[in-house]
C-alpha cells in the first residue's frame, strides 16, 4: 500500500494524540506489555545461561576409569591401547597413583597437609581420563569400558548433562506457556484501550467514512498507536531486565567458581530485537482486533 509521506505523518500525529488523550489506559497497556515481557525475559535469561552451562559441561565431559590396585604398568599400557580403539574416544590420558596424590594435594591448597605422609601408602588409584568426540558417545564408551575387568570403578558425567538438558526443556515449555498467557492479557488490554479511543472518535470516523475514507485509512492511526504502546512496553521491560541482570552479575557472579554468567551485552543482543518485535506485534495485533470489531459494527 503506497502511502504519501504526508499521509504517514498524519497517521503518526493522530496516534500520538490518541495516546496523550487516553493516558490512563495507555499507561495500563504499556505496563501490561512491560510486565509480560519482563517475566518472559527472566525465563529467556535463565535459559540462555543454562544453555551456556550445558555447552560448557558438554565440552568438559570426560570419563574417568579407575584401575584396580594390582594392575601392573605393562598391563595398563595394553589397556590404554585397548581404550584408544573404542569408537567415540577422542583422547586417553593415564594418571598414575603418584600423579593422583599430587593433584589432590594441589586441589586442597592451604589444606594440603591433610594428605602429607600418604606417599608410602597412597590410597588414590591410578586411572585413565578419557575424552569423547561428543557427549552422546559417553554412554557407549562407558559400556565398552565396563567390559574391561581391570577397572575398579568408572565415572562419567552423562547423567549430569542429561539432568541439565531436562531442566532446560522444562524451563522452555514453562516460559512459552507463560508468554502465551501474558501475551493474551496484553493484547486484550491494548485492544480495550484502542476500543475506547475508537468510540471517543466515533463521530469523526463516521464523517471520514461518509466522505469516502477507506477502512485502512481509518485503521492505520490505531494500529500505529498499538505499535507505539507495545514498543514502549518492550523498551521498559528491556531496561528493567538490563538493570536487574547487571545488579545480579555484580552480586552473584563473583562468588561462582565453576561457571560464569553470559555477559550483559550478549544478553541484550539476544533480547533487544526479539522484544522490540514481539512488543510491536502484540500492540499492533491488539489494535487490529479492536478496529476490525468496530468496523464490522
Amino acid at each position: 500500500m503506497a502511502m504519501k509521506i504526508r499521509t504517514v505523518g498524519y497517521f503518526l500525529k493522530e496516534s500520538l494524540k490518541s495516546i496523550r488523550r487516553n493516558r490512563v489506559m495507555s499507561f495500563a497497556s504499556v505496563t501490561t506489555v512491560a510486565a509480560a515481557l519482563f517475566i518472559f525475559g527472566i525465563f529467556m535469561i535463565i535459559i540462555t545461561n543454562v544453555n551456556s552451562i550445558v555447552d560448557t559441561v558438554e565440552n568438559k565431559v570426560e570419563i574417568k576409569a579407575f584401575l584396580k590396585e594390582d594392575v601392573t604398568t605393562l598391563k595398563a599400557q595394553k589397556i590404554e591401547k585397548q581404550i584408544k580403539e573404542i569408537n567415540g574416544v577422542k583422547s586417553v590420558t593415564f594418571e598414575s597413583k603418584e600423579e593422583a596424590l599430587k593433584k589432590v594435594s594441589q586441589e586442597l591448597g592451604e589444606n594440603k597437609d591433610l594428605v602429607e605422609g600418604l606417599e608410602e601408602d597412597n590410597p588414590f588409584p591410578a586411572s585413565f581420563v578419557i575424552k569423547v568426540n561428543k557427549p552422546s558417545d559417553v554412554s557407549d564408551v562407558s559400556k565398552e569400558l565396563s567390559k574391561i575387568e581391570e577397572f575398579e570403578k568408572i565415572n562419567d558425567a552423562q547423567e549430569v548433562v542429561n539432568q541439565i538438558i531436562r531442566i532446560t526443556n522444562f524451563i522452555k515449555v514453562l516460559s512459552l506457556v507463560l508468554m502465551i498467557i501474558l501475551g493474551i492479557i496484553a493484547i486484550s488490554l491494548i485492544s480495550n484501550t484502542i476500543k475506547l479511543t475508537v468510540y471517543a472518535r466515533k463521530r469523526e470516523i463516521g464523517i471520514m467514512k461518509y466522505i469516502g475514507a477507506t477502512d485502512w485509512f481509518v485503521r492505520w492511526p490505531f494500529i500505529l498507536e498499538g505499535v507505539f504502546l507495545g514498543l514502549l512496553g518492550a523498551l521498559i521491560a528491556l531496561g528493567l531486565l538490563a538493570a536487574g541482570y547487571s545488579y545480579g552479575l555484580n552480586k552473584i557472579a563473583s562468588n561462582l567458581l565453576f561457571f560464569s554468567f553470559v555477559p550483559l551485552n550478549k544478553i541484550m543482543d539476544i533480547l533487544f530485537w526479539k522484544f522490540s518485535f514481539v512488543g510491536m506485534l502484540i500492540g499492533g495485533f491488539g489494535s487490529l482486533i479492536s478496529i476490525r470489531k468496530f468496523l464490522v459494527m
